[in-house]
């Protein structure tokens, strides 16, 4: 029987108290974690304790929830969204806490986006207030003024300056709202003090159905989508990120804020860290040196990283120049890791740790989706299988399903893996026929990831049924580089597929099909492409120009063709 191919995960451990909001859970966190840092930047040395965290990030709150004269018209509450587009720093957190304190919506944008691709991002969540770096501000007020649905954009890494309006980043205010710097909103000149303060005047939500974070996945249809997370699915996975039968010796006091907290995995590991009263060392980019450095001289035990950094950590000589003793644990996860470079990084860190009696460095494996809130999967602590995705973690059903006739399969044979749990996402924002085609009727979250268990229930991931290149862990759509390529005059026709790549997992590859009689290069088409979009949607597989594209008599591009094609030329 199907049942019988339905595998399940250890008992969950129930969230504490489901008449709890997120933002009352993080509250009552941050008030027990005191004086503690938690947060400190790598390059600068600037740090913030937890009080200083929940100092700001409720003023902050309280600012917003009752403004200033000039500012009523954009007040937030619950029902209301704000977006964050902006590197990793140790201001991003605040304007996160203060809208799940107010109980709004927080849509992290990737801060490499486009003009176009953050008009598309701000037309899904529909921010009334987007808070951007000084880096992104020209980038966002473009947007702004493109969708003209913000009512203020907030200058938002000017806390640490203590700036006098004179030193502070100046932008001219858009059509439809305001400009202005985070210290007008931690430091207003008149603001209503209620009679209840904030922290003791929470809103109350249905966790279970209010909306936390919309996140972006781009799915198979080209531009993202815009992910509805619960509050319920962010306090399920931090309850059972806590669980000792995951993370086990990752319950640490030390950890590196590297991933960028702009998409799912760093977002939500940076509130996990944040609820346990774990500092984090927050890089903005990577560097080499202050990677290193920055694990050596905060004696970092637990680095959660994406299979590209650990390429670089199984290769590169100057791994040998730092102490990396203190690693115990590395957590990967966003994109397969191979085995051998699993086995040759835990040998690296090994030869470190013998040095000073260090028990063994393990490097695991986690495995989920953005649309499953974060992990589903993971290496055990003990008896980890190289190359395997995991176990199930406590909580989540899992099957394989046949691809032809959707049965539940048995062990070794491959499939479509499906789960089910209270961290499947609520749906697409607006989008009811795409999370249909990602949520059966019974609740299974369909993956489109193709893998298969063995008879101790250890998951391989093998393959993908739908057509997402995973560069460095970012999801590109296939389809939308297609678009943009046909709208160049001289190109009849194109194809896009991820090629391996030893660093990147993937890269972005075009089949081109020149219009008769033009002269079109590789460089020509390279350059159209890449002046158009993000830096994870670069041509960097290169451009192969043929006679027609294989496709299916329906239409559909024959992809595997154009794959065997590409191994032929290497």
């Amino acid at each position: 029987m199907e049942s019988e191919n339905i595998l399940h995960g250890p008992p969950a451990v129930p969230v504490e108290d489901i008449r709890k909001s997120l933002g009352e859970f993080m509250l009552e966190r941050l008030t027990s974690h005191g004086k503690a840092i938690a947060q400190v930047d790598a390059e600068t040395g600037s740090s913030r304790t937890y009080d200083e965290l929940r100092r700001l990030s409720l003023k902050l709150a309280e600012s917003m929830r009752y403004g200033r004269p000039e500012t009523n018209m954009w007040h937030l509450g619950v029902g209301d969204c704000i977006g964050i587009c902006s590197e990793n720093t140790i201001d991003f957190c605040i304007p996160v806490l203060a809208a799940l304190f107010l109980g709004a919506t927080v849509a992290p944008i990737n801060p490499s986006y486009t003009d176009r691709e953050l008009v598309h991002s701000l037309q899904i969540s529909k921010p009334k207030v987007i808070f951007a770096s000084k880096l992104t501000l020209k980038n966002v007020l473009e947007a702004v003024r493109l969708s003209g649905l913000v009512k203020l954009v907030v200058i938002m890494d000017e806390i640490g300056d203590g700036a006098a309006s004179s030193q502070r980043t100046s932008a001219p205010p858009f059509s439809s709202g305001l400009v202005l710097s985070i210290i007008d909103l931690l430091n207003p000149v008149e603001m209503f003090v209620p009679s209840i303060p904030m922290d003791r005047d929470l809103p109350k939500v249905d966790i279970r159905e209010h909306i936390a974070f919309i996140l972006c996945s781009s799915g198979t249809t080209g531009l993202p989508k815009g992910v509805m997370l619960t509050h319920l699915n962010i306090l399920t996975c931090i309850t059972q990120l806590e669980d000792d039968r995951i993370l086990g010796t990752c319950q640490k006091k030390t950890s590196l804020g590297l991933l960028p907290f702009f998409h799912g995995f760093g977002l939500i590991n940076l509130l996990r860290m944040t609820s346990l009263g774990i500092k984090v060392v927050v890089m903005q980019r990577f560097d080499v040196n202050t990677f290193l450095k920055a694990i050596e001289v905060h004696k970092m035990t637990t680095l959660s990283l994406v299979p590209p950094l650990l390429v670089f950590l199984s290769k590169d000589p100057r791994v040998n120049k730092y102490d990396l003793s203190s690693v115990s644990e590395i957590i990967c996860g966003a994109a397969p890791l191979g085995r051998d470079t699993e086995e040759k990084v835990e040998s690296i860190i090994n030869q470190h740790r013998s040095r000073v009696g260090a028990p063994p460095c393990t490097v695991r494996q986690g495995y989920g989706l953005t649309e499953s809130t974060l992990a589903v999967m993971m290496s055990p602590a003990m008896g980890k299988k190289p190359g395997s995705a995991g176990i199930l973690n406590p909580g989540i059903q899992c099957k394989v399903c046949d691809i032809e006739t959707g049965k539940a399969l048995g062990p070794y044979k491959e499939g479509e893996l499906c789960f089910r749990s209270d961290l499947t996402m609520k749906g697409y924002v607006g989008n009811p026929e795409a999370t249909a085609s990602m949520i059966d009727k019974d609740g299974w979250l369909c993956s489109g990831d193709i893998g298969y268990y063995d008879d101790d229930k250890h998951f391989f991931i093998v393959d993908r049924m739908k057509e997402l290149i995973k560069y460095k862990g970012f999801q590109v759509a296939p389809a939308e580089l297609e678009a943009l390529l046909l709208q160049h005059p001289s190109i009849q026709d194109a194809a896009v597929i991820g090629i391996p790549n030893e660093a990147a997992g993937e890269v972005p590859k075009a089949f081109v099909v020149k219009q008769k009689g033009v002269k079109l290069s590789e460089v020509d088409v390279i350059q159209f492409v890449n002046g158009k979009v993000s830096t994870q949607k670069y041509l960097r597989g290169g451009v192969t120009f043929v006679d027609a594209i294989p496709k299916t008599a329906s239409g559909k591009i024959l992809r595997r063709e154009l794959r065997a094609l590409a191994k032929s030329k290497l």
